[in-house]
């Protein structure tokens, strides 16, 4: 191998002056300005550049002293800082310059945080510019080192090992993907998934056996999502707060984020099922609670299975979650189950019509779950429609408010039916609409426990069902016969009439 020529060397050097080399892209003051705001309002991109993006990358010296603070705070708390503090920080850092520095400097921070509007579009745009930026400057160092190990010892075969995997590495640079399954090289790991879903380590539940028997596999898995669609008060929380008690059974990490209930009336309504205690007398029961608790802790590696937030109606999008799961999951948390309480009250894009909005957030929301290893179940509201419907007919999707589109992206799709005349009987039925692996369009009986006050949601038999029908119907007709004095006496001998749809149901296979 020959020695580079002073003319080459120049060139080399040349190439590593960060001074002579620019990255391909414009790296201008507004893209800067962009970038910085979203590190300072954006959690989860922040979480997902500060390996990539370093202060001094920036050209402008306030935006280097902005994102040294920025990182520095976060390094130390795990959280954004306010406004004011970087705006305090700031001050101790220029204390000692003149006062019109100073408030130069404050200017350029408020412009800054007027530049970044969040939107999954621009956020998409601005990672891939992260990435691309620091590929550039991870090649740029290694050149800069690989020239001093090649200028001590140009011979040495280790020079040329260290020049390899150096450029090796920053060529590698981009965003985090999983490998996937190689088959033919590791066809074990099929079974060892298989023997995960049969474990129930993968496998989540949808708190009925007659929907997980028909799902292949025996219930839904990570990326899938699932959605409950009734109208309001037939028990679509509930049915959520029952997938919550039954997955944390099999041991799964839930977050439970709550748009409308606060989270005390969703731990309640947990407890309750989940202790089979009566919710309106939990205060009295206080130590059977916590006995069942301590109980169920006691053989768990890592009993911290269930997490309750409550974010305000309209105020979070799919972006805000991602960002909230990040700061979870620097707190050494990550769920696999995220129950989403409901859609319809998520923030909607204000840059496309609602009914198009309706169908990103589930869209994004499913997309989220296949990025990070989680399921999903939500609900959605039907359209006025819904409203019409008699026993013996489904919600289905024909129903959905807002968008059909919301249909597309659901792998598991679920109706809850309930006429007053059910709810009076403390029953209801649920219909399976959709399936994308499994059984599908078709119903089963369902009650309530509303007696021992559990709230609780289960499967009941036709004849269960029919029975409390009819007494629901024997006890009205009683009271209408009270309220009339000349009303009939039914004839000897005559067997009950069945109350209304009580064999209609067209979609019972």
């Amino acid at each position: 191998m020959r020695d580079l020529t002073p003319e080459e060397q120049a060139k080399l050097e040349a190439m590593t002056d960060p001074e002579v080399v620019k990255p391909k892209f414009a790296w201008d003051d507004t893209f800067q300005r962009k970038l910085l705001a979203m590190l300072l309002t954006d959690q989860f991109m922040l979480i997902q550049s500060m390996d990539k993006v370093k202060p001094d990358y920036f050209s402008n010296e306030i935006h280097v002293a902005i994102c040294k603070i920025l990182l520095k705070y976060f390094a130390e708390r795990k959280s954004l800082p306010e406004k004011w503090i970087i705006i305090q920080e700031l001050n101790e850092t220029l204390k000692e310059k003149d006062k019109t520095v100073q408030l130069h400097y404050l200017a350029e921070l408020n412009a800054v945080y007027d530049y970044y509007v969040p939107g999954i579009d621009t956020r998409e745009y601005l990672i891939d510019k992260i990435t691309y930026f620091a590929k550039v400057q991870a090649v740029k160092v290694a050149f800069h080192t690989s020239l001093e190990k090649m200028q001590e010892a140009p011979e040495d075969e280790k020079t040329w090992s260290f020049v390899y995997e150096k450029m090796r590495q920053a060529m590698l640079i981009d965003r985090s993907y999983e490998p996937g399954l190689e088959y033919f090289m590791n066809i074990e790991e099929m079974f060892r998934r298989m023997e995960d879903v049969f474990v129930g380590k993968d496998r989540f539940t949808s708190g009925f056996p007659a929907i997980d028997n028909a799902l292949t596999g025996g219930g839904l898995f990570a990326g899938q999502i699932a959605s409950w669609i009734g109208l309001p008060g037939t028990g679509k929380s509930l049915a959520l707060v029952k997938a919550a008690v039954q997955n944390v059974l099999l041991g799964h990490k839930v977050l439970y984020i709550t748009l409308e209930m606060d989270e005390l009336g969703i731990t309640q309504r947990f407890t309750s099922q989940f202790a089979k205690l009566d919710i309106n007398n939990l205060r009295g029961v206080k130590d059977t609670v916590l006995q069942t608790i301590e109980e169920f802790k006691k053989d768990k590696d890592d009993p911290n299975l269930l997490h309750v937030k409550q974010f305000p109606g309209g105020a979070i999008d799919v972006n805000g979650v991602r960002a909230y799961m990040a700061q979870l999951e620097l707190r050494g948390w990550k769920p696999n189950l995220l129950v989403l309480d409901y859609v319809g009250e998520m923030k909607d894009d204000p840059n496309v019509k609602k009914y198009e909005s309706a169908y990103r957030i589930l869209r994004d929301l499913r997309g989220f779950g296949v990025e990070k290893g989680h399921c999903t179940f939500t609900c959605v509201q039907p359209n006025a429609s819904a409203a019409k419907l008699e026993i013996g007919q489904y919600i289905d999707e024909s129903n959905i408010g807002t968008s059909f589109d919301q249909f597309k992206p659901l792998d598991a799709f679920w109706s809850i039916n309930q006429q007053v005349l059910e709810k009076d009987a403390e029953v209801g039925r649920v219909f399976v609409i959709k399936h994308r692996n499994g059984r599908s369009r078709f119903p089963f009986k369902i009650a309530f426990d509303y007696k021992l006050g559990t709230l609780d949601m289960f499967e009941i038999s036709k004849d269960r069902y029919r029975e409390a029908m009819n007494l629901v119907q024997e006890k009205k007709a009683s009271e209408v016969s009270l309220d009339n004095v000349q009303a009939p006496a039914p004839k000897k001998g005559r067997s009950k009439k069945p109350f209304i749809g009580d064999d209609v149901e067209t979609y019972e296979a």
